[in-house]
């Protein structure tokens, strides 16, 4: 026995070392978590403070929540930059790690703080095995996910369509799913807009579906829930609540959503300056109130109240257009930059045209000093990313594209039509 015990000692206590080592490791690991959970915690406040505690409220209800312990997933609807702030401020004290576009990882400075509070990158409009797989790890360590099913932010004020990508996700880890839905956030701060306005919102958790619901329920179910849920409309919320979130240059940048012309109906036509929204071509004008609402600006103007109701005009139109089956959009592409899917900085590479059509979408033209065409259908593309100024990111299996159009106006339409293309094609 002593023999044996001379013969294996070294390695049994080689062993019991290395056991020691990986539980200092995973005890440190913890500790780090925990430490960069309060940290985000604490951001989050100090942003949810700076932005709605300068003469403007923050309505918040979680008394659904209350006791729901981690893992569990958490859905929001996207109507700002700041809604990942409110849903870590609704739900403290458990930190909430957040898929995000893979975009912003690309950003130097951006980048580190999100890979700092372990975000999750997530490739928009696109399968990113990735995500799945840092969304399981988050599970198994008992953590909160969070995500925004609509894949980015409002366009108008309305919610944008859902994919069942989510719902097959809360099936595959069978947790609880809690809801965190923020009204009046769109107003705050517009996705066309290149500036936040001080203003109320409104934020209600609840819990959406328990553990036992999520594994009874089957991925249309479950989609179905989350659709209701997450539903809204900003501007027939502040109908009822009456907010004001007056700025002098609220209107600006509206144009590059809401391109058309309700009176002499010509696209990309509409322009903006201050508070107004007028047609470079008829003077068709409409001027934005405090409250968000567009007013006509003279007893001739022809406008809709709202964007939700102009968008939705515009969008009947583009399926009017897409009824043709010689329907395209050309437009002329200034500036190529090209990265690897995943990692990496663009840089530049070419330029050229690119042509939309009922097939998706092509580019002719030049890349490192080739004539190249490239390919994307329409398949693929329930969505393009983009901020619709002038650019737009596609990916294909290795690359991310990132195209910048000449004319900036562009964009929504090829949104609208490729969006509409593949609604059409779910059906």
């Amino acid at each position: 026995m002593g023999f044996l015990k001379f013969l294996w000692g070294p390695v049994i206590h080689k062993k019991e070392e290395s056991n020691k080592k990986k539980m200092l490791i995973s005890a440190l690991g913890r500790l780090q978590r925990k430490v960069l959970g309060l940290l985000q915690i604490s951001a989050a406040r100090v942003v949810v403070y700076w932005v709605f505690k300068r003469g403007a409220q923050i309505r918040m209800d979680r008394g659904t929540i209350k006791g729901v312990q981690p893992p569990f997933i958490v859905l929001g609807n996207h109507t700002s930059n700041f809604d990942p702030a409110l849903v870590q401020y609704v739900l403290a004290p458990h930190p909430c790690y957040f898929l995000t576009s893979n975009y912003y990882f690309r950003l130097p400075v951006a980048g580190r703080i999100l890979n700092i509070f372990r975000a999750i990158p997530k490739i928009q409009f696109y399968p990113d095995i990735r995500s799945t797989r840092r969304v399981a790890e988050a599970m198994a360590r008992g953590e909160a996910v969070g995500i925004f099913p609509e894949g980015r932010r409002s366009i108008d004020g309305s919610c944008c369509p859902i994919s069942d990508a989510v719902a097959r996700l809360i099936k595959k880890f069978n947790v609880p799913v809690i809801a965190v839905r923020t009204s009046g956030g769109y107003f705050v701060w517009p996705r066309w807009s290149p500036f936040w306005r001080s203003g109320s919102v409104e934020t209600v958790a609840t819990q959406l579906l328990t553990k036992e619901e999520t594994g009874r329920l089957d991925v249309r179910e479950i989609h179905d829930v989350i659709c209701r849920a997450l539903a809204y409309n900003d501007y027939a919320w502040n109908l009822a609540a009456g907010e004001h979130y007056g700025h002098h240059r609220a209107a600006e940048n509206l144009h590059l959503v809401l391109h058309q012309c309700p009176r002499c109906l010509l696209e990309r036509t509409m322009r903006s300056e201050g508070t107004r929204l007028y047609c470079r071509k008829c003077g068709n004008a409409a001027v934005l109130d405090g409250y968000g609402f567009l007013q006509p600006a003279d007893s001739e103007s022809v406008i809709f109240p709202d964007p939700v109701q102009w968008n939705a005009w515009q969008r009947e139109k583009m399926r009017g257009l897409l009824r043709d089956d010689h329907f395209t959009i050309e437009a002329k592409v200034k500036d190529l930059r090209v990265a690897d899917k995943y990692h990496g900085k663009y840089r530049r590479c070419g330029y050229g045209k690119i042509v939309v059509n009922k097939d998706g979408i092509q580019f002719r033209g030049s890349v490192d000093g080739q004539m190249r065409e490239l390919f994307f259908p329409r398949e693929i593309l329930p969505a393009i990313s983009t901020e619709f100024k002038a650019d737009f990111e596609v990916c294909d299996q290795t690359n991310a594209w990132w195209f910048f159009l000449a004319e900036e106006q562009q964009t929504v339409r090829i949104e609208t039509a490729l969006s509409i293309m593949y609604e059409q094609k779910q059906i």
